[in-house]
Formats: structure tokens, sequence, C-alpha cells
């Protein structure tokens, strides 16, 4: 209950910030960090609670966004029937994806969902009829919230519900069962937990999730193209977790924040944010192993 307070604390405080800067470029900011700390914190169930590393969630987050555009193109449905839908396709690749996948461990793992990263990506980019190819779909803005500040709220809002659904997703019996099996999955097995089913509910619950950030993203930049979901915008998102601390609820959400507004916030470092990315998680990997909020955490145990 603490930590949902918290929550809406923290989105009550962030909701002060149109009106504290004012310029539109800083709101885009504050959008595009609303969408990454759903995208880290999604892949946090999988990684943190789970113990499974993931380099697909970008390619979820893809399939959720050109569910929305594509719907709209084809059927002229808006913002509030494709906001769930592309949850629940995102979901269901996660869910297909998972039944494979998690017969394997380590870095086989990570290996598949990178070529399954590259797969999403290929049929995105080279599917021209369906999904438009290199050009992309353009996406129409959300009806009522054609402003940016007012889209800023809409984001805010989605965003607090499904951190408030993450927290207590995580903190929940499902939560305790996913971190046993983290922490050792043959005693898990041994005391009546299905380790697989737990595992591919995490993943496809995790895969949901970012859809709905890829909706929300797709509604920001008034389109999709598949150059925003590489398998370099799944990396980042992992640097993120691995930045904030794997398994911690706020260690996601600080990596989101810290890797996605200092690289703007500090314009010299715009051009070079890959780089950036690279020597923060390898000064984070030496010195702080368990992330920033772990660290924190373990010092003051």
């Amino acid at each position: 209950m603490r930590q949902i307070l918290f929550i809406l604390l923290a989105a009550a405080l962030f909701a002060l910030f149109p009106n504290a800067v004012g310029g539109g470029y800083f709101i885009n900011i504050a959008i595009v960090v609303c969408v990454y700390v759903v995208l880290a914190s999604s892949l946090d169930i999988v990684m943190g609670w789970t113990g499974l590393y993931s380099f697909a969630h970008a390619a979820f987050m893809g399939i959720g966004a050109y569910t929305a555009a594509i719907m709209e193109r084809d059927l002229g449905t808006g913002f509030w029937i494709n906001l769930p839908l592309g949850m629940v396709v995102a979901g269901v690749f996660g869910f297909l994806l998972g039944l494979p996948l998690l017969r394997t461990q380590g870095h086989f793992l990570a290996i598949m969902t990178i070529a399954f990263q590259t797969i999403v990506y290929l049929v995105m980019s080279q599917w021209t009829g369906f999904t438009g190819g290199q050009y992309g779909i353009e996406v129409q803005p959300v009806a009522g919230f054609t402003s940016l500040s007012s889209y800023f709220y809409l984001v805010l809002a989605v965003s607090t519900v499904l951190l408030v659904a993450n927290a207590l997703l995580t903190r929940s019996r499902f939560g305790d069962t996913l971190q046993a099996i983290r922490d050792d999955e043959t005693l898990a097995r041994t005391i009546g937990i299905n380790s697989k089913v737990m595992k591919l509910v995490a993943f496809a619950i995790s895969s949901a999730f970012a859809g709905a950030a890829g909706v929300l993203l797709a509604y920001h930049i008034r389109g999709v193209t598949p150059d925003d979901y590489t398998v370099m915008a799944s990396a980042t998102i992992v640097a993120m977790v691995v930045l904030g601390g794997r398994g911690c609820f706020w260690g996601p959400v600080l990596g989101a924040v810290l890797l996605i507004a200092l690289p703007e916030l500090l314009s010299s470092l715009a051009d070079y944010k890959h780089i950036f990315y690279g020597a923060v998680l390898i000064l984070v990997t030496m010195f702080a192993p368990k992330g920033l909020v772990g660290s924190f955490q373990r010092r003051a145990k």
C-alpha cells in the first residue's frame, strides 16, 4: 500500500511539470520518460522477478504500436479501443514466443529473443503492403487530447495505472512465486510451483505492458516506423533495468528517467547517447552490480 501511495505522489508531482517548464521540448521529454518507465518496469517483471534476460521488449512495444496504427487505418478505431487491443496482441505474441523460448535458459534465451526481435523488425520493414515498410503508418492524435500538454496528462494517467498494476502484481503472491523461481527453481518445483507456467504468464504480462507503451508512443509521435523498434531499443530498455537495479520496483523507474532525460537535457550528449548508455552500463556493472537503487538498499541494510 505504501508503494502505491508513493507512485500516486510521484505522479501528482510530475503532473506539475508542464506548468513548471512551459516549453514543448521538455514536455516531449516527459512523455517519452513516462513511456520508457512503463517499458523498463514491465521488463523487470521478467528480468528482476523471474531472472530471465529478454532483448525483445522493443519488438512487443512495436507489436502494440503497429496494432493500434493498423486498426486505426483499416477499421477507424480510436485510442480507447486500440490501447487494450495493442496490449492483448502483444501479450498473445509474448505468450506464444514463451512456449518454445522458456525451454532454454541463460545466453541461449537472450540469443533467441534477439532473433525474435530481428524477425519482427524485418516484418515491419519489409511487409510493405501491410505495415507500410520503411515509411510506416501515420497515426492521428487522440480525440480530445490534441495538444501536447493534454496528451502528457493522458500518458501520465495511463502510465500511473500500469505502474500501480505492476506494483500490485509484484507485491502479490504471484510476485513471491516468481521470486522463488528466480532464487532456486529446483526448490520451487519441489514445493509444487509450476515454474514453466508461471514464467510464461510473467512473459505474457510483461509483453502486454510493453504493447501499451508502444501504443502511447505511437500516438505521441503520430506514427510508427520500424526504426523505432530495433534491437538497439531493446538493449536500451535492458540497460535501464540494469542501471536502476533488477528486482526492486523503483530501480527500473530511476534507470528510465536517467537514460532518457540526461542525454536530452545535456544537449552535448544527445548525438552520442548510445555511447553514453554503454559507458554508464559498464561503470554500473563494475561499481554497483545490483544497480543504483539495489546497491543503495543493500548498503542501507
